[in-house]
């Protein structure tokens, strides 16, 4: 991060990467620090292995054997090829792989009573809407943190957790960057019903969100589009949960990739581009019913 990214610092331990957030005035970077490529140095406990072969089956890249007498070995050479996804210790019934000194103790533990039931996952995927109309009601941050912190767990190009997040808080940094992408759409000449009613004083471009979220990752990255999408849906899918609403902010998307001001304001890491955002807020408005959609389109084969 940039010297100028400092004040203050909050580490979050858990399985995946170690969270950092920095805070710089009300502004703060949610940031899922990238380790450096390294080879995996894996164990296993030969009594706690129960032969199953589960290990074998489930990991993606090989990484596992079976000796003659059916317990577990590491293919020579094969921890290169270990992303640490940590499939073979949340398998393992005999807790006895680690990977980097991480084992099924340090691991929380999956709770069947709170598995969502087909019923209620059709109505939560049905029900979603895209929220453009917010209350004025700030977002505690303790709560932006905790829904921020689910998206560690989407899932990544070899699991590269390669995420980064900047969470606006603050409404004038947030008209600021609507304001930014206006002149840029008048620069580009285009989007001109969205201008003329930012100048009747109707904000198009961020629906006056208490928060923008903004996830940007290495342009260099094995797949940063992906990977940015797939966390800021996460973040999107889970907002009811925590009574938030969101929208995804395609103008200002746009925008990021091309406005110099804007890439200025955003301060990110050389190599960095801006591949999903998402307006953020409580909704003002409560929806009450599950409009029809098109039929499915499909071909089966």
């Amino acid at each position: 991060m940039q010297a100028d990214l400092k004040d203050m610092v909050f580490s979050l331990s858990c399985m995946q990467a170690t969270v950092k957030v920095y805070v710089i005035g009300n502004r703060f970077d949610h940031n899922l620090e990238e380790g450096e490529e390294q080879m995996s140095t894996i164990t296993i406990d030969v009594d706690k292995c129960r032969q199953d072969g589960i290990c074998v089956q489930a990991c993606p890249f090989g990484v596992f054997t079976q000796t003659e007498d059916g317990t577990a070995a590491v293919v020579q050479g094969a921890e290169t090829g270990c992303i640490s996804c940590g499939h073979c210790i949340a398998l393992c019934p005999g807790a006895a792989i680690t990977v980097n000194g991480m084992g099924s103790e340090d691991c929380q533990p999956v709770r069947k009573e709170l598995q969502v039931s087909r019923e209620q996952a059709v109505q939560f995927f049905r029900s979603r809407r895209s929220i453009r109309a917010y209350k004025d009601t700030p977002v505690d941050r303790s709560i932006l943190e905790e829904l921020l912190d689910m998206s560690r767990w989407a899932p990544t190009a070899k699991n590269g957790q390669p995420v980064h997040w900047i969470v606006f808080q603050q409404s004038r940094d947030v008209a600021d960057l609507s304001r930014m992408v206006i002149d840029w759409m008048r620069m580009k000449n285009i989007q001109p019903n969205v201008v003329q009613a930012f100048d009747q004083g109707k904000d198009i471009i961020h629906r006056n969100a208490p928060c923008l979220l903004v996830a940007h990752a290495s342009s260099s990255g094995i797949k940063p589009v992906e990977d940015c999408t797939i966390a800021a849906a996460t973040v999107e899918a889970a907002a009811p949960a925590f009574g938030l609403g969101a929208c995804w902010a395609g103008f200002f998307m746009s925008a990021a990739r091309d406005s110099t001001p804007i890439c200025d304001f955003l301060q990110l890491p050389e190599g960095h581009g801006v591949f999903s955002a998402l307006m953020l807020g409580y909704p003002k408005f409560t929806y009450r019913h599950i409009p029809p959609r098109d039929k499915l389109k499909v071909e089966w084969r």
